[in-house]
């Protein structure tokens, strides 16, 4: 990977804080199964209509979700599937390691 200028730099960590926060990876999580409007998610993570609003706009902000105007009803997708590349890359990671601590915990 070339070196990268400050500004390059940046970007890829305000990239990185968008998935920085449970909620909004929990939001991931429900629309890996397909759009969902605010108030399913609402529903589906019993938190309160302000804070799924506020991560969905840090997430649309960041690139990673799209949203549609179906009647009165806004549904929100992942437009971005390398979101979830991501994701899965950190999971992998984290059960290795948490595989590894099980070895090492044995002896």
């Amino acid at each position: 990977m070339p070196r990268l200028p400050r500004p390059a730099l940046e970007t890829i960590a305000e990239t990185f804080r968008a998935l920085s926060e449970a909620t909004r990876l929990g939001i991931l999580q429900e629309l890996k199964e397909g759009a969902k409007t605010v108030n399913t998610l609402v529903d589906a993570m019993e938190l309160s209509q302000a804070n799924i609003s506020k991560q969905l706009r840090v997430l649309f902000d960041a690139g990673f979700l799209a949203r549609e105007q179906r009647g009165t009803q806004v549904f929100y997708s992942i437009k971005d599937k390398s979101v979830l590349k991501i994701c899965e890359l950190v999971c992998e990671r984290l059960n290795k390691q948490a595989l590894a601590n099980l070895v090492n915990y044995s002896i």
